[in-house]
């Protein structure tokens, strides 16, 4: 805080260098220099809290200065205009609201355009409307500019404040969907384990129940296979729980490299009666090979459960185009015992197994057993439509903050230019009717004789004066006016005429030269 009132004092201490400079130089009154401190000492230390307040204040004490100094042979002051630049930069960096400095702007200079009409006489008031036209063009290039560039920069530092939030926040839905993305696999992994780890928990059942009817065996072993068979039972029902949970290593998705007709053969020899058919022979694709797989191995772990004692057919046909599994039991020859597990999860994960390489499995019964059949396409899964690539969080965030800097630019750029170009095309045409209606031809100049009545002179002159009289300045006696007027259009003259009256009739003519070229005359 000291060193931010230090700050303050400093800038308040250069401006005022400026003021007291530029007045010690001309000879302005004391009262004067004291006013524009005070107001510049209300602005340095109200620029933080009021910034569009303390920009109004010297501004409006520029605009009292300028009214009554424009057209005077005085001079204007301009030590203010540095500080309004400083505090219209800074009213753009911490007050955004657009509505709130166009209302001060516009009434600042309607309020200009007000007090310069009013402390000109009539004569001066063509002048006037030019001068206001002139300072409008300024006020674009140093205060509207600078508000502009000061706002583009506030909103480069409201972007780059606000970039650091927007990154952690990407970063957490990142991690989130890298969370979520590595359940589901963890899920589909213990899923898979549950089903072959099911599968070989079934066919050992399946084994243990046929030593428990191997008549051959005695009574103690055959007991020892019960207990082995209600065990594996067991086991696969408690199976579901504890896989659940998995740790972080990946875990094989298949429990060994086997082929459909290795299944089959470890099935029939664990006691199931299983024969397999095969019709052609065309390769698959990775997908739709484990998918076959999947099928044949959930179908016969059904089978030995829910079927006991059933034969079972697998087919496995191989057209151009697709693949078709077929297993069908003949139904249960021996009772279901009830502590048989099931998720009851089983074919329906074999159905999206199968939907997501593109085929469609049914399931039901069929002459008194259970038949499963699923097709799917031979070349792999469901060709996905074509998406257009997304564009991640953080390139979109990128892309915004992109976007609302190039608008802040072309905005701080281009704003002033069109406005720029606007009035100048204003000032311009205003000047050219102005112009071109003080035009006092030579012959009807020739034509005014000095003591000739005013009333009789002003029939010949035309509506309006220049507003751009000749650069010398002449000092007309006490009790004169005058007049000055071109003999041809805008930008085509080296001189003017000068007409003074006095007392209601005309009492001197003159021509005078008009910039730094030899007037040369043509009468007629």
């Amino acid at each position: 805080m000291k060193w931010r009132r230090l700050g303050d004092v400093g800038l308040w201490a250069v401006l005022c260098f400026l003021v007291l400079a530029e007045s010690g130089a001309r000879g302005d009154p004391y009262w004067f220099q004291g006013a524009c401190f005070a107001v510049l000492f209300a602005g340095v230390f109200l620029r933080r809290v009021r910034p569009l307040l303390a920009f109004t204040l010297v501004a409006w004490a520029q605009i009292v200065i300028l009214a009554f100094a424009l057209g005077t042979t005085h001079g204007v002051q301009i030590a203010l205009v540095p500080a309004i630049t400083l505090l219209s930069y800074l009213a753009g960096r911490r007050e955004t609201q657009l509505k709130h400095f166009v209302l001060v702007c516009s009434w600042s200079l309607a309020g200009l355009l007000v007090l310069s009409l009013a402390v000109r006489s009539e004569e001066q008031a063509t002048e006037a409307v030019l001068s206001w036209l002139v300072m409008l063009l300024l006020a674009l290039l140093l205060v509207v500019l600078p508000w502009l560039i000061g706002r583009y920069r506030a909103q480069q530092a409201l972007l780059a404040s606000a970039g650091w939030e927007r990154a952690e926040r990407i970063e957490r839905e990142q991690r989130m969907a890298i969370d979520q993305e590595r359940l589901r696999e963890r899920s589909r992994i213990a899923q898979d384990m549950h089903d072959s780890v099911g599968h070989e928990l079934s066919l050992i059942a399946l084994r243990a129940a046929a030593l428990e009817l191997d008549p051959s065996l005695p009574e103690e072993h055959r007991r020892a296979a019960s207990e082995l068979r209600e065990m594996a039972g067991t086991a696969t029902d408690r199976l579901g729980d504890i896989i659940g949970v998995l740790r972080d290593t990946e875990a094989p998705l298949v429990p060994r490299d086997e082929d459909v007709p290795t299944l089959v053969e470890r099935a029939a020899a664990s006691g199931l009666s299983v024969r397999l058919i095969q019709e052609g022979d065309a390769e698959l694709s990775p997908m739709v090979d484990r998918a076959v797989h999947r099928v044949v191995q959930e179908s016969l772990t059904n089978a030995s459960k829910h079927a006991p004692g059933a034969a079972v057919t697998v087919s496995v046909t191989c057209a151009e185009d697709d693949v078709r599994v077929r297993i069908v039991d003949s139904g249960a020859v021996r009772p279901v015992p009830e502590s048989v597990p099931s998720s009851g999860r089983g074919l329906d994960g074999l159905r999206e197994r199968v939907r997501l390489v593109g085929g469609t499995l049914t399931a039901g019964p069929y002459q008194g057993g259970f038949e499963v059949v699923a097709t799917m396409p031979r070349a792999g899964g469901r060709p996905e439509p074509e998406e257009e690539p997304q564009m991640s969080a953080a390139a979109a965030e990128r892309a915004t903050v992109r976007r609302s800097v190039r608008r802040g630019l072309i905005t701080a750029v281009a704003a002033p230019l069109i406005l720029g170009a606007v009035i100048g095309v204003v000032a311009l045409g205003y000047y050219l009717i102005a112009g071109y209606s003080s035009i006092l031809r030579p012959s009807e100049y020739d034509a005014l004789t000095v003591g000739q009545p005013e009333r009789e002179v002003e029939k010949a002159l035309p509506a309006m004066q220049m507003i751009d009289p000749p650069g010398e300045r002449y000092d007309p006696p006490a009790g004169w006016t005058c007049r000055y007027y071109r003999p041809d259009g805008p930008f085509s003259i080296t001189y003017a005429y000068r007409l003074c009256f006095a007392d209601g009739v005309l009492v001197a003519k003159a021509m005078v030269q008009s910039g730094s070229v030899t007037p040369t005359t043509e009468t007629g």
